[in-house]
């Protein structure tokens, strides 16, 4: 006993000796209340926070460069720029609003002029204070006609106020501007907020003309706007939106909105000329007090790839609003593979279960596939039209299948449904049940080959486990063994039982 206690004290002594081991403080830089810009004169910089900013460098009008500003565990300060500044984004930078004692956006642009961010690096923006944006060129000032944003090859990651019964309906965009939004070669995500992309577009009501309205522009961009809620609020959440403008996607974009009431609004026509577009909103029920997407047209040009609509606790009549009856547009290179489009008109399908169905979609013509689906006896069961790069939706197919041999199991189809880039035959996998060695016939010898896997001693492939767990205990056991020799004896009828 004094042994043992004269080892621990040794021990105790030892760890009193050691150095004490801290954790490293977590990096951060300082931040000032708010980066404003708006007056400075001469060239400032402040190379320990990471920015940059020439008055007159950018063909005489202001330039802020971002070098990586802001850490993950210490976010910078927002920032107030004068108007036309262009922001050149570099590394990975981390802003948010968190300090400030009252509401302003992120990154903010001068009234009466444009704001343009660019670059190759990636802006993580936290809009952490109630009626604040993450970008925002605002509505101010006096000059109706311009008050444009350009977000060019940046990623841009927009994280709002999440909503809650007291915000929901009045919380901002996480990317707004007062005249119009052109995204090029960028990659936007948003999640919470008011909206993903808002403007207001300056298209009075009964003034000027689709041709000449103001657009929101996608054009070679990722689009990814999650404005739901972790606390399942879906009240007034919503994707991209125009008061007066118009929508226009193009080139190889792709975009993707689950965001409730309004996923789309443009007062003029949405026009999807080339790549995306998929709708997957889920409100709540109470949600619908406007259309899913909402355009005076829909105009799916031949450039496009797919157009797609969920219908999501909606009636179809919310679905897809368009209030220019008859004056909607599809392209001769499209076809609608779910819904009709007859006499400039856009329908959904029916939906008995009004519950996360498709109900419109329109796919390029030439950029689908036939999908054939072959049954246990090499007959055709079913086909699908699935577009270019998409996932086929197979038939159904008995599950269990009687023949002279015994009982066949439906394993599955002898593809993978993802990814479907050419026309595919699928031919569909039945296995005998108990037939371990794949001999089209059930003998002593498979019960045998099922006890020597349960013994450890034989390794047996997946497609044995499926067919031969007799008593379905996701295992192979001497009883799935007993079972099959039972069988084999005719001491039982069938191996089907269980399946």
């Amino acid at each position: 006993m004094k042994r043992i206690t004269a080892i621990l004290l040794a021990v105790f002594m030892l760890a009193l000796s050691l150095p004490v081991i801290a954790a490293e403080p977590a990096a951060s830089k300082a931040r000032t209340t708010l980066l404003d810009l708006s007056n400075v004169t001469s060239a400032a910089s402040s190379s320990a926070e990471g920015w940059a900013f020439d008055p007159t460098g950018n063909n005489g009008e202001p330039k802020l460069t971002l070098n990586s500003y802001g850490l993950e565990s210490a976010h910078s300060a927002p920032i107030l720029l004068p108007r036309n500044a262009t922001v050149v984004v570099n590394g990975v930078c981390y802003i948010d609003n968190a300090m400030l004692s009252e509401p302003h956006s992120v990154i903010k642009g001068g009234e009466d002029g444009y704001l343009r961010i660019c670059g190759s690096g990636t802006l993580n923006l936290y809009s952490e204070t109630y009626n604040a944006r993450c970008i925002d060129m605002p509505l101010e000032g006096e000059n109706i006609n311009v008050k444009h944003l350009y977000i060019d090859g940046v990623t841009v990651n927009c994280r709002a106020l999440e909503r809650n019964m007291y915000n929901a309906s009045t919380l901002e965009a996480c990317i707004y501007a007062g005249g119009f939004i052109t995204i090029t070669n960028a990659n936007i995500y948003t999640i919470y907020g008011g909206y993903g992309l808002k403007t207001y577009g300056y298209t009075p009501i009964g003034g000027t003309s689709d041709e000449t309205a103001n657009p929101i522009l996608i054009e070679n961009s990722v689009i990814n706007i999650q404005n739901y809620s972790d606390n399942g609020l879906w009240n007034y959440a919503k994707g991209i939106s125009t008061t007066f403008g118009k929508v226009i996607i193009r080139g190889s974009s792709d975009v993707t909105i689950n965001a409730g009431s309004q996923s789309i609004y443009s007062y003029h026509s949405l026009n999807i000329e080339g790549g995306t577009v998929r709708i997957l909103s889920t409100p709540v029920s109470t949600a619908n007090i406007a259309a899913i997407v909402y355009c005076s047209k829909l105009k799916v040009k031949n450039g496009a790839t797919s157009f797609y609509v969920s219908t999501t606790n909606y009636p179809l009549t919310k679905v897809l609003y368009c209030k220019e009856e008859g004056s909607s547009f599809m392209g001769s290179g499209m076809t609608c593979s779910i819904g009709t489009f007859e006499n400039g008109d856009y329908t959904p399908a029916p939906d008995p279960n009004n519950n996360n169905m498709p109900a419109v979609e329109v796919i390029a013509a030439g950029n689908t596939h036939t999908a054939s689906f072959y049954g246990f006896d090499g007959r055709l069961v079913g086909s699908v039209q699935v577009p270019h790069g998409g996932n086929a939706s197979a038939p159904s197919v008995p599950r269990i299948i009687d023949n002279a041999n015994g009982s066949y199991v439906f394993y599955g189809w002898d593809k993978p449904l993802t990814n479907i880039t050419q026309d595919t035959d699928y031919h569909a996998v039945y296995l005998l049940i108990g037939d371990a060695d794949h001999s089209d016939d059930v003998t002593a010898s498979d019960a045998l080959l099922v006890l020597r896997n349960a013994m450890g001693m034989q390794e047996l492939d997946d497609t044995v486990h499926f067919c031969c767990d007799i008593d379905r205990d996701d295992s192979l056991t001497a009883s799935d063994a007993l079972l099959i020799l039972r069988y084999t004896m005719e001491l039982i009828s069938s191996l089907a039982f269980n399946f």
